[in-house]
């Protein structure tokens, strides 16, 4: 899996370099080139492996079928509550996605995705997004440092029926009426580095490096069901009122049952799950890594801000002949 990770951002990465960028702007004056993201998509000028830049807006972008190879950027997200990370706060918000079949290969960051996002393609790399429900159907698909939004509200948060996956550093939250996570007989993959808050159903899976809790506060009508092939191991469980989790999961080096304070339960809505001081997910994941999406080898990035350079301040006088513009920018890989 490592090796496919590699190989499938090296390939992003060299076609980004040789790709053309395209602008989208939905807002009235903006300059760009194209006012709708399904435009964009569908121009025959854009070709296979470009990049469109998103820009954020205050009105929702509409629901897009992608059929071939795109990169979309988006600005991040929660960027008013995480500030100094971009200089216009504003998201860039679709009313849902699909990459279909034609579209592997693609890569989406920075975006938030009022409704579903649907990968039917392989090979897609989903990063740093904020997500209402997101599924994947297609194999060696990798889900990174995602912030799932949108607790509570339907059969699962993240359903997954594809292959060889990586899903590491993102935050799930719990489903009342169904799983947080639920995958099926036919994926297989490696899920670290989550912070996960509801039921699950795990096949094939290598678990590691995760904080699983219940956002009920007491298992009722609530499980975790997993198969001969699932291993858990370097994991924190926290405690849950009535639940003993050593009868349930067994695992090398995982944390059962643990009561005291994780997170420092402040700030905006993805820091709050930074570690705290003395939190017991401290060095308790592999080769001593933290656990939760603040760890592992890819740390979850505040606010989803994509792995570009970004301008976070800008200044410049509103008058005068000679102009001294100062603007500030950081790297955000």
């Amino acid at each position: 899996m490592k090796k496919t990770l590699f190989s499938l951002i090296l390939a992003l990465f060299v076609s980004a370099v040789f790709s053309n960028v395209w602008h989208v702007n939905n807002i009235p004056g903006m300059a760009a080139n194209f006012i709708n993201l399904e435009d964009a998509c569908a121009s025959s000028a854009v070709a296979n492996y470009d990049t469109l830049y998103v820009y954020g807006s205050p009105t929702s972008y509409n629901y897009v079928q992608i059929t071939r190879p795109l990169t979309i950027i988006g600005p991040g997200y929660f960027l008013g509550q995480n500030p100094g990370l971009q200089n216009n706060l504003t998201p860039a918000t679709v009313n849902g996605i699909i990459f279909d079949v034609g579209s592997s290969g693609s890569l989406i960051s920075g975006m938030t995705l009022a409704n579903n996002l649907s990968v039917y393609a392989s090979n897609v790399v989903v990063q740093r997004n904020c997500i209402d429900r997101l599924e994947i159907y297609g194999s060696n698909c990798i889900v990174l440092q995602n912030f799932i939004s949108n607790p509570y509200s339907y059969q699962y948060e993240v359903y997954v029926q594809g292959a060889n996956y990586l899903i590491s550093n993102n935050y799930i939250p719990g489903c009342e009426v169904g799983n947080s996570f639920y995958s099926t007989e036919s994926s297989s993959g490696i899920f670290s580095n989550n912070i996960v808050e509801g039921s699950c159903n795990f096949f094939n899976a290598d678990i590691y490096n995760c904080i699983f809790s219940c956002s009920y506060g007491s298992p009722y009508g609530w499980y975790f069901n997993y198969d001969a092939n699932t291993s858990f191991h370097h994991n924190v469980f926290r405690a849950i009122n009535f639940w003993d989790w050593i009868t349930n999961i067994t695992g090398e080096s995982n944390l059962y049952n643990v009561w005291g304070e994780l997170y420092v339960a402040s700030g905006s809505q993805d820091g709050y799950f930074q570690l705290c001081p003395g939190s017991p997910a401290i060095g308790a994941g592999i080769n001593g890594q933290d656990c939760g999406i603040f760890g592992g080898l890819e740390p979850y990035r505040l606010s989803g801000i994509p792995a570009i350079p970004t301008i976070y301040q800008f200044i410049a006088p509103s008058t005068g002949f000679v102009i001294p513009v100062q603007i500030k920018a950081r790297s955000n890989n």
